[in-house]
Order: structure tokens, then sequence, then C-alpha cells
């Protein structure tokens, strides 16, 4: 066992150089701390659902919990990555190096969409999965307790935390085009009374792109990714944690492939930004977390987070609609830009238990900030004319700095929430909960009310039936276009409305948990441009969405020897835009009516487990129009570990995994002229030390 010195030594070594992590069930006089024991994919609780730590049976909505076993498995460096394993998310594209999704068809936007430890989290950048435990994904309207959001729910990425005992993992992954990922997790107390404790992470990445620039040359991107977390107890009663990481992202731009008649223009391969393009993502998160008892029945948590983002953006902006192919000419711009986000989040909630009224409930009482930032600087060139096979000309000159009207916004996001989930016996538990939220900015103040209501009946101790009611908003800022005839009209929140069914298990001796829900959500006063003439619009909030749908997960072990992770989503969406007959009664883009996923493990005798996986998306749309269909596939992978132990401490895991193991063509998400194209068969080799 190391002592607390050279752990100390470990750590500051780490955050040095590059970054993983391991663990199993330790047990002290103080304390019981799980350290990676194995559920077969199945986690019994979520902390994003209430805001407090639940039980899946108590929490009356879907959440899907994706923990890390499953994520180291599948070596998943992305957060499209781990989402894949939930099939009610659909991908989008990749804008500027970053992911999209969509969420039971709704769009999970950067600002609002995404969680880090339950607090609102911008990311508008590759997120860093190598510092991540599991991901919860919220299903249905979230506004209760986090304010502005889709209906169609939240990710919520949980931050590994520091362990009492000590931990050290260190991983090599090699793999296609050049894919090399190392990465180093080490984590312990650093005194021997284990009142303070750390964990540091650092990985390093490099790979290339399996498509190629017009002029033959290949995209390849350098990321790095490091973290630091410290738990310290001020007593028995008082736990602060603070918290700092950051990724550099400098990659290449492939903006996806343009589609006309089902086939991407000049093949799979070929990318249509010029091969100068690259996007540099620099951001860092700093923040705390304090946890207190307050007496017997009730404890207080408060958080802070800072994200400082600068990116760098030098693109071609080529449009492939104006390619001509008798001459192979196609036009493009050169366009710079400089952003930066400022992007903070604070909260406090208050948690209480006790008896009333012959009742049990549990209250939370809570308020939170968001403060928002953004600074731009951007030029951009006149159109220009490249050929393809060539390599296109970049002229000197357009510069981001250039620009002496930096464009700004700002703007600050409150809200107080009340949550009471009374347990009326050991059949009837009924939850109630009432938020205020206000949104100001430099011109206007928005204010809002959100309900939510659920009801949960346990038929049994090892199941429960549920119905809930929850509601969504997200602000809108008055219409600013002098072409537009309504130029200046304040516009309301984008509305949502959940009614949900559902029921859940735990099955097998509690080895297996099951669930399903049906839902109908409904989202008002989206907005809709509708052109009047070639120089003017007309905006207004007469569009509406309704996505009705069921889902069916299963995680967890089927025999001692085989554990799985699998969903099925069926989804009914239909766009409702009276003055827009084009999009009225349509299906959006990128939304399967049915998708499946699911994940397999056998585990030999001998200390060997085979992985086998499948990911089924079904015909969607590639545009809001319906002008044209993506068809259906089916992509398998597979993989197979085996564990050395050296002795009760230390083991050398051996894993070699292949993702789409036929080989099979498909498109993912994107609009026609940026369509992400499935990659063909691809292997990846790592070897692991866990300590």
């Amino acid at each position: 066992m190391f002592c607390k010195t050279r752990l100390a030594v470990v750590i500051a070594t780490v955050l040095a150089a590059p970054s993983a992590y391991s663990t199993e069930t330790v047990e002290t006089d103080e304390h019981m701390e799980v350290v990676g024991r194995d559920y077969g994919y199945k986690v019994d609780t979520n902390s994003t659902a209430m805001r407090v730590e639940a039980t899946q049976l108590e929490t009356p909505g879907q959440v899907t919990v994706i923990d890390e076993q499953l994520i180291d498995e599948q070596r998943a460096s992305t957060l499209g990555n781990v989402l894949k394993n939930d099939s009610s998310i659909s991908a989008g594209g990749v804008s500027r190096n970053r992911e999209s999704f969509k969420l039971r068809g709704f769009d999970l936007q950067s600002s609002s969409g995404f969680l880090r430890d339950g607090k609102q989290h911008w990311s508008h950048y590759r997120q860093p999965i190598e510092l991540l435990e599991r991901v919860e994904v919220l299903k249905g309207p979230a506004g209760l307790l986090y304010g502005k959001s889709a209906p169609g729910g939240l990710v919520n990425m949980v931050a590994k935390k520091p362990t009492y005992e000590t931990q050290i993992n260190i991983s090599q992954d090699l793999g296609s085009n050049n894919d090399s990922r190392t990465t180093a997790d080490v984590s312990g107390s650093l005194n021997d009374d284990q009142t303070l404790r750390a964990r540091a992470i650092v990985s390093k990445q490099s790979y290339d792109s399996w498509r190629t620039y017009g002029d033959g040359s290949t995209p390849s991107t350098e990321r790095f990714v490091g973290g630091l977390f410290v738990d310290y107890d001020l007593n028995d009663k008082v736990t602060v944690s603070v918290h700092y990481d950051r990724t550099n992202d400098n990659g290449s731009v492939d903006s996806g492939a343009y589609i006309k008649d089902g086939k991407p223009v000049l093949g799979e391969e070929h990318i249509w930004d010029a091969q100068w393009s690259t996007i540099e993502n620099d951001v860092e998160n700093v923040g705390f977390d304090i946890a207190a008892q307050l007496s017997d029945n009730w404890n207080m948590k408060l958080g802070y987070n800072n994200q400082d983002f600068r990116r760098r953006d030098t693109e071609s902006f080529t449009n492939p609609k104006s390619y001509d192919p008798t001459t192979g000419k196609v036009t493009y711009q050169v366009y710079d830009r400089l952003d930066h986000w400022v992007f903070n989040t604070a909260f406090i909630d208050f948690v209480g238990e006790f008896d009333a009224f012959g009742m049990q409930h549990q209250t939370l009482i809570g308020a939170n900030w968001l403060g928002y930032y953004y600074s731009k600087l951007s030029e951009s060139s006149d159109d220009l004319t490249g050929v393809v096979g060539q390599p296109f000309d970049k002229p000197s000159g357009t510069n981001a700095e250039n620009d002496k009207t930096k464009s700004i916004t700002e703007r600050d996001s409150y809200g107080i929430y009340v949550q009471d989930m009374a347990t009326i016996n050991d059949q009837w538990q009924v939850l109630a909960g009432l938020r205020f939220d206000r949104e100001v900015n430099e011109k206007h103040t928005y204010n809002n009310v959100l309900p939510k209501l659920g009801l949960i009946y346990h038929p049994k101790a090892n199941g429960s039936i549920y119905a809930t009611y929850s509601e969504s908003f997200e602000p809108k800022d008055p219409i600013n276009s002098s072409k537009d005839i309504n130029n200046g009209m304040e516009l309301d929140p984008v509305k949502g409305t959940l009614y949900e069914l559902g029921s859940k298990w735990e099955l097998m001796d509690n080895q297996l948990f099951v669930s399903g829900a049906i839902f109908d959500i409904t989202q008002e006063n989206t907005v809709i441009k509708k052109d009047i003439s070639s120089s003017v619009t007309e905006t207004t909030q007469a569009g509406k969405q309704i996505h009705r749908g069921a889902e069916f997960s299963a995680m967890g072990y089927v025999t001692e020897a085989v554990s799985l992770s699998g969903s099925m989503t069926y989804l009914n969406a239909e766009i409702h835009h009276e003055l827009k007959p084009e999009l009225d009664g349509k299906r959006p883009a990128d939304v399967p009516e049915f998708s499946a996923s699911v994940w397999t493990r056998y585990s030999f005798a001998n200390n060997t487990d085979v992985n086998l996986g499948a990911i089924y998306v079904g015909e969607r749309f590639g545009d809001a129009e319906n002008t044209y269909k993506k068809d259906a596939y089916t992509r398998f992978d597979t993989g197979i570990a085996h564990t050395i132990n050296y002795d009760k401490d230390m083991d050398l895991v051996l894993r070699f995994n292949i993702e789409n193991l036929f080989d099979t063509d498909y498109l993912a998400g994107g609009s026609q002229k940026k369509t992400i194209i499935g990659e063909g068969r691809n292997y990846m080799a790592s070897i692991q030390l866990r300590y």
C-alpha cells in the first residue's frame, strides 16, 4: 500500500504528464466506500431527477444511468460514444467540432441541455469523458429544478470523486486512423485520518480522420484533458470540495458530407472544407461545493462553477451546392472568428426529512443562478473560387482582430424552487413542486412559474407505477430584424408540457432493472419565420410540436455470466406550422420513428469477457421539410477483454474492440450539406493497469 506522502508525489507527477480509473468495495470502521463493484450496468440510484440521491423506484420519471463500467468497456472518448447506449437520444451533426443531440426528438441546446454534477454546463465543446464516472439522462421537462431547458430532457455528466483508498489506473489506447490516447487516474487520501482526499486525471489523445480534404490531405486533432478534484472534511458534518479541469482541443474541421439523391456527392471520404480549416477550443472549469449536515433532519449543499471558454475558428464556409462537376470549381469564403464565453453557475439547496400530517416528507428548498457572457470578433472574405483536387487558397488579411465592433451578449437567470416528496404509506408517494424563474438581459426581463406533479404506487416492494406532469420553458429575445414586419415584437417563452405514465421493476433477485413509459410532450410558441418576399419576412409564434411515444429499457444481469444494457424507443413526432405549409404535418429532421440499442457482456471463468452490441436507427428525414430520407441501419460492435491478476491489489486488462463489425454503410445526423457519414469497420486495442 502506498504511503500518503508517496501518493501526494504521484498526484503531483500525474498532473504534469498523461491519465483513467478502477474500483472495488472497501469497508472501514468509519465508512463504506463503493469503488467499482460489478452491478452488470445496473445502477440503483440517480442524482438528477430530484436533485438528491434517489432510488430509481422512487423517481416519477425515466432516468437512464450509463455507468463507468460500460463507458470503460466501450473505451468511449466522446459524449456521443456514451449516449449511443440510450435509444431515446438521436445524434445530430458535428458543428465546429462539437456534437449535437436530440432527446425524445427535441434539440439539446448547448446552453441549457447539459449539466455537470447538477449545475448548468456550457457544452459548446467536446466533453471530457475521461473525467466522468457516469452519465445520467433525465427524460422529459426539467424546468422545476433546472430552469430554462427543452422539453425532451437533460443530460447530467457526473464527475469522478476522490476516494479514501489509493487507486491508480493507467491506460493506453491504440486504434484505427492513428488514434492514440494515454490516460492516468490517481486517487486517494493525502493524510492518515483520510480527511483530505484528492484525485488527479490527465489524458492526451491524437487522431487522424478516415476522410480526406479535396487536395488529398487528412485532418488531424490533438486533445488534452486534465482535472484535479479535492475533498476536505472540516469535521464529521461538513465537507468542502474544490475542482479544476481544463480541456484543450486543437483540430481540423470536417463539417460533413453533401447529400444529393441519397448519396454523398464526390463520395464518402470527401471533405468540402478547405485543408487549412481549424478550430482550437481552450476550456477551463473551476469551482467548489460544500455539503453540510445542519441537524438530524436537515442538510445543505451549495456549489459554484466558473467556465472560461475561448475558441479560435478559421473556416472556409464552402458551398457544395455551387460545385460544378465539369470544371471542379466550388465557391468558398475565408472566415475567422474569436469567441469568448464565461459561464457562471451557482446553487444552494436545503433538504429536510421529517414527519408531518401523518406522512413522511423529503422537502427540497433551493435557488440557482446562471450568468452568461459572450463576446465575438469576426471577419470574412468575399466569395472565392477553388478547384476540387487542389489546395484552396487562403488570402492573407482576413483576421478576426480586424473587427472593431466586438459583439457582446450578457444575461442572468435566477430561480427559486420548492419540492416535496410525501410518503403516505408503503404503497403511495406524492411529489409536488413549484418554481419561480426570472431571466434578465440588457433590454428585457422574463418571469415564469413552473409546476410539477407526480404520483407513485408501489404494488410490491420491488416495483412501482407512476404518473407525472411537468413543464419546460425557453425564453426568446424580441425580434431584431429590420426586414421583418414584426421587428421589435416581444416573443413569449417556448413552453413544453409532459404527461407520462410508466413502471419500473427490480427483477431476478434485484439483479435486473427494467423500466418503461408512454409519454405525450407538446411544445408551443415555437418561432416561425416566413418569407413574404425576397426582402421581407414575418416572424410569429404559431408553431407547435407534438411528440408521443413509448420507451423500454433493461439493465443488469440476466444470468450469472451475462449482463446487458438495452433500450427501445418508439416516437411519433409531428410539426404543426399553420403559417408555413411546407412544414405543417412534417416530422422533425433526424428523428427516427423506432430506434434501439443493446450492449452485452459474457463473463467466462478464466477472467475473459466478451462483448457484443448493436444499434438500430430507423428511417429518418434529413430535413424539416421532409424532402429526402436517410435509410434505416443496424450497426454491430464487439470486444474481448482478458484480466491478469498479479495480486489482490493489482491487475492488468487487455482489451480489443471492433466498431461496425460488418462494415455497414450508413448516414448519421446532420443537415443536407453537413451530414455525418458513418465510419466503416475500425479497431481499438487497449492495455490498462489498475491498482
